[in-house]
């Protein structure tokens, strides 16, 4: 599935969902394990732990898949997205996201240049093939 998070947003509060527009420092909540999250008086919680469900789940199995992304200016001409091999294109309100690395077992959290180069350099092939001919 393919969405522009912003939009998806809006539309969520189009139908009545109330989210936060600013943070509150005063409200923090840690989580150690799963009776922590469970606690929460909250009717509905979108779980965006990431690798953290790890030890508040106590899932041994959870392994790291690290990805990249690279975004370029906002085009509102490019409408559509691109699937290419391990190469990705999405066009978003707030620019046009390129993708295509994952690296099992990586729990590295800073960016690797040289992955951000592969995919950007592997999106430039790919729309020079699609030029036409210089005749």
């Amino acid at each position: 599935m393919c969405h522009d998070a912003h939009r998806a947003l809006d539309l969520f509060e189009c139908r009545g969902a109330r989210l936060p527009t600013r943070r509150r420092p005063d409200v923090v909540h840690t989580f150690e394990d799963v009776s922590d999250v469970l606690s929460l008086l909250e009717p509905a919680i979108v779980n965006c732990t990431g690798l953290g469900a790890k030890a508040i789940f106590g899932d041994d199995e959870l392994t790291p898949i690290k990805g990249q992304l690279t975004f370029l200016l906002p085009q509102p001409e490019v409408d559509y997205i691109t699937l290419y091999g391990d190469l990705y294109m999405m066009p978003r309100t707030d620019g046009i996201l390129l993708g295509g690395t994952h690296e099992r077992g990586e729990w590295s959290m800073e960016p690797n240049q040289e992955a951000i180069r592969r995919v950007v350099t592997g999106h430039k092939e790919l729309f020079d093939q699609m030029r036409p001919p210089m005749i």
